[in-house]
């Protein structure tokens, strides 16, 4: 009877331990990274005074104030949550934005697709919004 022997295919090699130490310590400076540009942008871009203008029992329309002090324009994500006064979340929506360089404005912004629907009687107690 013939016998054939086969190679080892793929061969298998493990990584060298300085190569995993230098895989790890650029993603932990991509994550630094990260969060250092983040906290720049909650420094340019502000968020005032958001407010409930309208709703019903299926959709909340919030008002807010945001103000780019960046000398460039910027597109901007934002996360906005509505609440109830047992602070169970009733409605939220993640949406961008583009905002003018050195600009103040009044926006607004429609959350139609709720959580739950809100009763009879009741109010949505608290908007939120916050840089995503």
């Amino acid at each position: 009877m013939l016998s054939i022997d086969r190679l080892p295919f793929p061969r298998k090699h493990k990584l060298k331990q300085s190569v995993v130490l230098v895989v790890v310590l650029m993603a932990l400076f991509g994550l630094w990274l990260r969060s250092c540009n983040r906290t720049k942008m909650q420094e340019k871009v502000i968020v005032h005074s958001v407010n409930i203008d309208e709703f019903g029992s299926n959709y909340v329309k919030i008002s807010f104030d945001i103000e780019n002090k960046d000398s460039r324009d910027r597109s901007v994500k934002l996360l906005a949550k509505i609440s109830d006064e047992q602070d169970e979340e009733i409605a939220s929506k993640l949406f961008e934005i583009t905002l003018k360089a050195k600009s103040k404005g009044i926006r607004s912004q429609t959350l139609d697709e709720v959580t739950r629907a809100i009763k009879e009687g009741e109010r949505p107690y608290r908007a939120t919004l916050r840089l995503y």
